[in-house]
C-alpha cells in the first residue's frame, strides 16, 4: 500500500505549485525594473495569459493549472527567467519526493522545520492536526507503514 493518501498528495502538489507562482512572481520583480511589487507582477503574468480576474486571484492559492503554466512559462522565457515547468506544476515524483522530506522532518523531531500542512489526519491515527507536530516516532513510523 501506498504511503500517502491521495488528499496529502494533492495538497502538496497544491503547495508546490503555489509556492512555484510565488517564486516566478518575484523573479519577474527582480529581473524587470517597471514591475515594482508582487501584484504588478501577478497582473502581467494574468493579462499576458489573458486570465480573468478571478483565474489570477486564485493562482495565490491553488498555483497555476494547464494552459495556463504554458503561457506563464512562455512569459517567463521573454525574461530569461530561470524557471521551469515542474516548479509551476509538479510531477508525482517531486510531489512524493517533497512529502517523504517531510514526512522525515516530523517523525525525526524536526517538526518545527515543516511548513506543510496537508497531512491525512484521519489515515496517520492522529486525533487532531496540531498532534502531528509532536507526535511521537513510533506513532508516525506505524501509521507510514499501512
Amino acid at each position: 500500500m501506498n504511503k500517502f493518501t491521495e488528499s496529502e498528495r494533492a495538497a502538496m502538489a497544491e503547495e508546490l505549485a503555489v509556492n512555484g507562482f510565488n517564486s516566478l512572481l518575484r523573479l519577474i520583480v527582480l529581473h524587470d525594473k517597471n514591475i515594482l511589487d508582487i501584484t504588478s507582477a501577478k497582473y502581467k503574468v494574468g493579462t499576458y495569459c489573458c486570465a480573468s480576474g478571478s483565474t489570477i486571484k486564485s493562482w495565490s492559492k491553488h498555483g497555476l493549472r494547464g494552459v495556463y503554466v504554458e503561457r506563464a512559462l512562455e512569459f517567463a522565457a521573454c525574461y530569461h527567467l530561470p524557471i521551469n515547468a515542474h516548479q509551476l506544476e509538479p510531477t508525482k515524483a517531486i510531489i512524493e519526493q517533497w512529502l517523504e522530506y517531510d514526512y522525515n522532518l516530523v517523525k525525526s523531531g524536526q517538526a518545527k522545520a515543516s511548513t506543510f500542512n496537508g497531512w491525512d489526519i484521519a489515515a496517520r491515527g492522529i486525533s487532531d492536526k496540531e498532534s502531528i507536530k509532536t507526535a511521537s516516532f513510533e506513532c508516525l513510523m506505524s501509521v507510514g507503514e499501512m
